[in-house]
């Protein structure tokens, strides 16, 4: 047997506090946009450019609200997938499961308000993966930014980055045949469903 046939899928999901913190803040931006922008509150409301820009705002902040709405009705819905096979975000709709074959190594990048897991991809693959024009355009835009593979966000879930990058690093390790100590292995945690298949 290889030593990374008897691990368990990984389901993992969205925080709900997080979530919720969000909703509460672009509920309360939208309200404040509302407010300005219709007269509400005992000022004059803006003309012109304020204007437009209120209801840019306006309709930003109500389709966020919206959003975060949703994702609270549904808070069980996994979102990221980790088996011995690969990886799959259900979030994302340009490419299906990614193999750990095709993973080179694993990080980390993070940005202003998030923090990203990246996948550097095997020369192979990438071959593989740019003959999709809207991958191709994606990871274009990727490398402008300064990253080299497929990123996957991983604020807002219900594990850590740093977590989530040692969960990764885990099945990679065991997909390459290489032997995992005890201490490897994902236990079962909040937020995170080891799921059992025969």
């Amino acid at each position: 047997m290889r030593p990374g046939q008897d691990l368990p899928d990984v389901e993992i999901g969205i925080s709900y506090w997080k979530t919720l913190g969000l909703l509460v803040a672009s509920a309360a931006l939208w309200l404040m946009t509302s407010a300005a922008l219709f007269g509400w509150l005992p000022f004059e409301a803006p003309a012109n450019a304020s204007a437009a820009a209120g209801y840019c705002g306006f309709m930003l902040f109500g389709l966020c609200t919206c959003m975060f709405t949703s994702q609270l009705l549904s808070p069980n819905r996994t979102v990221l997938v980790i088996s011995r096979y690969g990886i799959r975000d259900l979030r994302a709709t340009s490419f299906n499961l990614i193999a750990w074959q095709s993973v080179e190594a694993i990080d980390t990048w993070r940005s202003r308000s998030s923090t990203y897991l990246v996948l550097k991809l095997t020369p192979a693959a990438k071959d593989r993966f740019a003959a999709a024009s809207l991958l191709q355009a994606a990871m274009a835009a990727n490398k402008i930014l300064g990253l080299d593979g497929i990123p996957i966000r991983a604020s807002m879930l219900t594990v850590s980055p740093g977590e989530l990058l040692d969960i990764c690093k885990t099945y990679l390790a065991a997909a390459r045949g290489s032997e995992i100590g005890p201490a490897g292995f994902p236990s079962a945690q909040a937020g995170v469903d080891l799921v059992e298949h025969g």
